[in-house]
């Protein structure tokens, strides 16, 4: 039989005496340091951070990718993901090679051409033309129906080679789809992969004009997330410390609007003095600098008599929880529906399934192959499933209603 040891009156004392120090301790204000790294500690204590630390990674992970990190969230993002567990080895984008800057141009920086890395274990390639994609010419060939997707990292296929990306499997099954069903003979489609990781709604749009144009598209697909107005304010600070032209007219009216001054413009070394500033008086003219956005991208696809699709596509996890999503989806069909443009919520791609089964890892909520896929087949469908775009991609289904037959193999892809 067990033997029960009696409990000195000196242990008691020292647990007493723990749990006041504990309790005291918990009361007393800490440095913002110590709160930063509390809020770390807290966070990492589960692989899903909470929104308000998810946000914040993101900032610290897309201004370090473009050299705006001045402000203190980057670390503060890199303190909760090295907790988690982050390998030394899993470097940021800008710490990859694979992109240039740009200096003094809008556009920021782009993907080097002809790149062969291993990236997280992964084949990172691009195409002659800075593409995460397979090789393409210029010059469009004969019977090629040609579609240009816009958009970030998720769109451009970050932590996933180029053939695993959502864009590559709508080109193979539109391919095996018009074969399977002889929808648009001797049709051939290309699906060209502009995205860039960290691309704000405006650097979207300059590379619509100056790299996608080019290749003759028949379709631009542009793709919309929930961080698109972060991306957007990133975009715009790190214009204005590189003291680049701003290009439209738009964004220096939205400047004045919001009543940021020249003296605020001012720039120490490599460093915007007076940042938070001119963040706090843009911040409220988002939304209506992405309409604008969005307005002049509709504009210049019109003039050019070329359809253009809005697509709105989640990252993994409760970040982009229905509950989280719900106001940017319902504002960015608005900004859709204003400009009168076809718009796909493909939202709900991933909310049946355990996150870290669709994320590249527990500290980077981008879709793996398996997430690429989940938004391929909800793309797939929603292609299939609007009579008008269906006809657009293969004339030959004349007035047959797509959907049903039409799905049957998006799945076999």
């Amino acid at each position: 039989m067990a033997t029960i040891r009696p409990v000195s009156i000196w242990t008691i004392r020292l647990t007493f005496l723990q749990g006041l120090a504990l309790l005291a301790l918990a009361l007393i204000p800490l440095p913002p340091a110590w709160t930063r790294l509390r809020a770390a500690v807290d966070s990492a204590k589960s692989p899903e951070l909470n929104r308000a630390e998810r946000e914040v990674h993101a900032a610290g992970y897309y201004e370090g990718l473009i050299g705006g990190g001045d402000a203190p969230e980057g670390a503060r993002g890199e303190l909760a993901l090295l907790l988690m567990g982050k390998p030394s080895g899993w470097v940021r984008f800008s710490d990859a090679n694979v992109s240039r800057v740009l200096r003094g141009d809008f556009l920021q920086f782009e993907l080097l051409p002809d790149i062969r890395r291993i990236l997280f274990g992964q084949p990172f390639a691009t195409n002659s033309h800075g593409m995460h994609s397979p090789e393409v010419a210029l010059e469009k060939p004969p019977g090629t129906f040609r579609i240009a997707v816009l958009g970030a990292s998720m769109d451009m296929g970050w932590g996933v080679t180029f053939q695993e990306t959502y864009s590559h499997r709508l080109e193979r099954w539109l391919n095996n789809h018009n074969r399977l069903h002889n929808l648009a003979p001797g049709r051939q489609f290309e699906v060209l992969n502009f995205a860039v990781a960290a691309y704000s709604p405006l650097q979207r749009l300059e590379s619509l004009r100056r790299k996608a144009m080019a290749f003759k598209p028949d379709l631009v697909i542009y793709s919309a997330t929930m961080l698109d107005l972060r991306l957007m304010e990133i975009h715009l600070c790190d214009a204005l410390r590189t003291r680049s032209d701003l290009t439209y007219d738009f964004v220096r009216q939205t400047l004045d609007e919001a009543g940021v001054t020249p003296d605020e413009l001012a720039v120490e070394g490599d460093r915007l003095i007076y940042k938070d500033a001119i963040k706090a008086k843009v911040q409220p003219r988002y939304w209506d600098l992405y309409d604008r956005t969005l307005e002049r991208l509709a504009a210049e696809c019109r003039g050019a008599g070329v359809p253009l699709l809005v697509v709105i596509v989640p990252r993994v996890g409760k970040a982009d929880a229905p509950s989280a999503r719900a106001e940017p989806v319902a504002r960015l069909k608005a900004l859709a529906a204003h400009h009168a443009l076809p718009a796909y919520d493909l939202t709900a791609s991933f909310d049946r399934y355990d996150p870290a089964s669709l994320e590249i890892a527990a500290w980077d909520d981008h879709p793996n192959a398996l997430g690429h896929r989940r938004l391929f087949l909800a793309l797939a469908r929603s292609l299939a499933g609007d009579p008008d775009r269906y006809r657009l991609l293969f004339p030959a289904a004349g007035q047959r209603p797509a959907g049903g037959a039409a799905t049957d193999d998006v799945v076999n892809e």
